[in-house]
């Protein structure tokens, strides 16, 4: 770093080495300089600094910014043979300034600025002396045409404005009145909007004795801002002027307040209900106003922007504001400035570079109320002021972003649950007095709640119907939620009495595009992708999608869901039905075809994944899209698309026996066969295989031995109807396995034998793998123990030979029922923490339950009974939830094993230990069977 070496940028930009001005080129180089001192301390890119200075050509050359900056490095460092470890650094496609911040001396200003704002009288005026005397003219002087210095020099323009002004505070307050006088005179010629500098100048006059030259003064202002602005002197020139004509005698008083105390100016509604919940978003926002110029709360219609606004003003003091802009009502942009301007006092305000200019010295919080309808002009408007004010706060309520430079975004998200309840609990009690909820209402309330997302506007709505309705009327008649949702306050503005206009506010900002896609995405029944908005979108590819749907999020019309990648997204459900409700027909028709083609190409591309090693990945895309599984079913039944119904459920049958959703998989198969049935139509034998074999594997799993065989034969004949060998010979496995429990058992073996066999000549792993997996569960029910070892090993082998997880894991499930025939804890133990290992990876819900149950019967035969029983209670109660328990599937060492457990603990303690499962989440299952046989590996040991 070069001794002596000064930028300057508070006057005409240059470079001074030793007290010597540095030759620094043309107006481009002394343009490049100004851009690289504005970026300091940081880098800034060599594409900025091309549009910064080469902004008057429409295509500027790289090679002349890299002329440009060696000739400055040139100038700038004093060793040209090292002069790229000098002052101008180069990191990569940026340029930094390498020089400290005292080197630079608009730095030097704004830090004796302030510490002449933290010293003591005497010290404060020798430290704003020096920093104004920094100044050599108008900062940026020869490049102020420049449209990237604009905001930087109105920045620094206004502290030393602000600087000036302190002085002359400070000066007054020292009884330099004579001086004073002088110097403000100088101050309101410069800026004659600048009331503050009045006051000081009005003050001086009067303590010098000028009594008639104060009076004349307060006089010119008083013109000044008539023919100027159309407007009246502020309150501390209006009372400062009532002080002069009285003769005030505390106007002689010498000390720090030079002018009566102003009271903080608020235009903030007062709200006439009680506030619930958002305790949290207060603290944030009003930590983020503290630190960010812009903050704007963004969120859809009705979810209570505009309160919390009002609830976070309330909670500040501010020196100046809240001063509130409704601009809600406003039918033209162009208006704006205007309606800002009259809430301010500043009638004769027309552009906002009058109202820039008349609030660059003031410390104001504005707030501008709903600005989705003039983002455009909003985002215009608030640019200019920041760039221009610098103590001026802006909170803006929005259904989308202004996307200003420097903005901060809060996004207001619904209630949950409990302030949801709260909510409509405070609002219910000021319909009906002594309105309370109770058991017999929390239910029907849970569900408005729920119904309405959580949005305030509609749970509002919605309490205030209970004038007429009970809570069980209002939660069956949200299936038509405009109609019954409206006649809010009159004092409320009208978009927001009535729900759907509330939603349809944000809808007319749409352009045919966005309303288009609006109401073909509200198909999907939960969650989509870029892909599915797409599919039912008509657009032809995902890339045409980005923008419309980028759009939609902006509004607040869809919501992106956090943490997923590939992004998904979701609607509110009551925006969701106002988009169903506003398509036609026809156009409805096409969506629901095209989300039916997007959910079955989902699931077929699926269907292989599920078997192999990217089975865990599969296994989460799909549970994203279960609701839309439903919805495809439920429309193609409804129109009469049998074979699609067909061809759907049998691609997810796999994936609900995985997940335990026996009933909905039976219940989707079921009917897709018995329509195909009905249809007249022969079904494309692979799918009616398919969709049999899954009627067989979800029967299993209910623990219906026969239904389960007839399902599992049926399905073997059709494999072998559609030539398929290997998948024959897999479900005939099953059925030999069906009836071995069912006390056919000699029938059984042999057909799984002669299955397992046929697997292997035929040279299907994945049929082999199953296959000898079943027989080695028919070996052990027969009592061979050995010879079910053996053939369990080999299905192990096989299985992680091709990544089918599942077949490892049900493997090993029989490994460890067979350790404990022949009273092999140790192997049990072992078998237990391998499935679990397995399990982890994939999130397989039926089989982790039966990991869990056999584990739980090891636990109580090694002497665990109370820790059995907990893991009892954990299967116990996650099984209800989805409707699948353990001893179903396993009805010989099933209920033995239960009964195993409960029999090793008195009735008390056996309550007292499952109630502590059922407790438990997933997880702390998982953790706390680790730990059990861990400890039992290392006591074994």
């Amino acid at each position: 770093m070069p001794d002596g070496l000064e930028l300057r940028v508070l006057g005409p930009v240059a470079a001074v080495r030793d007290g010597h001005q540095i030759e620094l080129g043309g107006a481009r180089q002394r343009s490049l300089l100004g851009a690289l001192v504005l970026a300091h301390p940081h880098s800034v890119s060599a594409e900025r600094l091309l549009g910064q200075v080469w902004h008057d050509l429409a295509e500027p050359k790289l090679s002349s910014l890299h002329v440009a900056i060696s000739k400055l490095r040139d100038a700038l460092s004093p060793d040209r043979a090292r002069r790229t470890d000098g002052v101008l650094v180069r990191e990569g496609n940026r340029y930094l300034l390498a020089v400290e911040r005292e080197r630079v001396d608009a730095a030097r200003f704004e830090a004796l600025v302030q510490r002449g704002a933290d010293a003591p009288a005497d010290g404060a005026v020798d430290r704003y002396r020096e920093a104004l005397a920094l100044w050599r003219g108008s900062a940026y002087a020869d490049i102020a045409g420049a449209e990237f210095a604009a905001p930087e020099i109105a920045r620094l323009s206004a502290l030393r404005l602000e600087a000036r002004k302190s002085l002359l505070a400070v000066e007054l307050s020292r009884g330099r009145f004579a001086e004073v006088a002088t110097d403000a005179e100088a101050v309101v010629a410069e800026y004659p909007l600048d009331e503050r500098a009045w006051e000081l100048f009005v003050l001086a006059l009067y303590r010098t004795g000028r009594q008639s030259d104060a009076l004349a003064a307060l006089r010119r202002v008083r013109a000044i801002l008539d023919d100027e602005l159309g407007i009246d002197p502020g309150i501390g020139l209006r009372e400062l002027e009532v002080a002069v004509l009285a003769q005030d005698e505390a106007l002689h008083a010498v000390g720090e307040s030079v002018r009566p105390e102003i009271p903080r100016a608020s235009q903030l509604p007062v709200p006439r209900t009680r506030f619930v919940g958002r305790g949290a978003d207060i603290d944030t926002v009003t930590a983020l106003l503290d630190d960010r110029p812009l903050v704007t709360l963004v969120g859809p219609g009705g979810v209570g922007k505009t309160r919390l606004a009002v609830e976070v003003c309330r909670s500040r003091v501010d020196a100046d504001g809240p001063w509130w802009v409704d601009l809600g009502a406003l039918t033209d942009g162009a208006l704006l400035v205007p309606a800002v301007a009259a809430a301010l006092g500043l009638p004769g305000v027309g552009t906002v570079e009058h109202l820039a200019g008349v609030l660059s010295s003031r410390t104001t919080l504005l707030i501008l109320d709903n600005c989705e309808h003039v983002v455009a002009e909003t985002a215009q408007a608030v640019g200019a002021l920041l760039d221009r004010c610098p103590q001026v706060r802006v909170l803006a309520t929005s259904r989308e972003p202004l996307d200003v430079d420097g903005e901060e975004l809060h996004e207001v998200s619904p209630l949950g649950p409990d302030a949801a309840l709260d909510l409509f609990a405070v609002r219910a009690g000021g319909v009906v007095p002594g309105w309370t909820l109770g058991d017999t209402n929390s239910d029907a309330v849970r569900t408005i709640c729920r119904e309405l997302d959580g949005i305030p506007l509609g749970i509002e709505l919605a309490a205030a119907q209970l004038r007429v309705l009970s809570e069980q009327q209002i939660a069956d008649g949200l299936g038509d939620r405009f109609t019954l949702l409206q006649g809010g306050s009159r004092s409320t503005p009208a978009r927001q009495r009535a729900l759907a206009d509330t939603v349809d506010w944000s809808y007319r900002l749409l352009d045919a595009e966005q309303s288009e896609l609006l109401r073909r995405v509200a198909v999907f029944a939960e969650s989509f992708d870029i892909s599915g908005a797409a599919a039912v979108g008509g657009v032809a590819s995902t890339v045409a999608a980005v923008a419309p749907l980028t759009a939609l999020v902006r509004r607040s019309l869809v919501v992106v869901q956090p943490g997923t990648s590939p992004r998904r997204y979701r609607m509110l459900l009551t925006i969701r039905h106002f988009a169903l409700d506003r398509a036609e027909p026809g156009e409805r028709a096409q969506t629901e075809a095209a989300h039916r083609a997007h959910v079955l190409a989902r699931v077929n591309a699926a269907h292989p994944s599920l078997y192999g090693t990217r089975s865990a990945v599969t296994m989460r895309e799909l549970s994203g899209d279960q609701a839309e599984h439903r919805a495809a079913l439920v429309s193609a039944l409804a129109v009469g698309d049998a074979h699609y119904a067909l061809e759907l459920s049998g691609g997810l049958y796999w994936f609900w026996y995985r997940m335990g959703r026996i009933g909905e998989g039976l219940g989707f198969l079921t009917a897709a066969l018995d329509a195909v049935a009905a249809d007249g139509r022969a079904a494309e034998p692979r799918l009616r295989a398919r969709a049999l074999s899954g009627v067989a594997s979800l029967t299993y799993l209910t623990g219906d031995r026969a239904g389960a065989a007839q399902a599992a034969r049926c399905a073997a004949d059709a494999w072998e109807d559609s030539g398929d060998g290997a998948e024959a010979s897999r479900l005939t496995a099953w059925l030999g396995y069906f009836l071995s429990m069912d006390d056919a058992h000699a029938e059984g073996l042999g057909i799984a034998t002669r299955a397992a066999e046929r697997a292997r000549e035929l040279g299907s792993d994945f049929a082999e793998a199953d296959a000898r997996m079943v027989l080695g569960m028919v070996l052990r029910t027969e009592g061979r123990p050995i010879e079910a070892r053996t053939e369990l090993a080999i299905a192990i082998a096989i299985a992680e030979r091709i990544g089918n997880r599942w077949a490892v894991a049900s493997s090993t499930w029989a490994m460890m029922k067979s350790a404990m025939d022949v009273g092999d804890l140790d192997g049990a133990m072992s078998s237990a923490r391998d499935m679990q290992s397995v399990l982890e990876i994939d999130g397989d819900v039926t089989s982790w339950l039966v990991l869990i149950h056999t584990a739980a019967a090891v636990l109580a035969r090694a002497g665990h009974p109370a820790e059995a029983a907990v893991l009892a209670g954990a299967v116990q109660a996650q099984g209800s939830r989805i409707g699948f328990l353990p001893e179903w599937m396993d009805p010989v060492d099933g209920p033995r094993e239960a009964v195993a457990i409960r029999d090793a603990l008195t009735d008390e303690d056996y309550r007292r230990h499952t109630a502590v499962g059922a407790d438990l989440g997933r997880a702390q299952v998982d953790a706390l069977l680790s730990d059990l046989v861990e400890q039992w590996v290392q006591s074994s040991s």
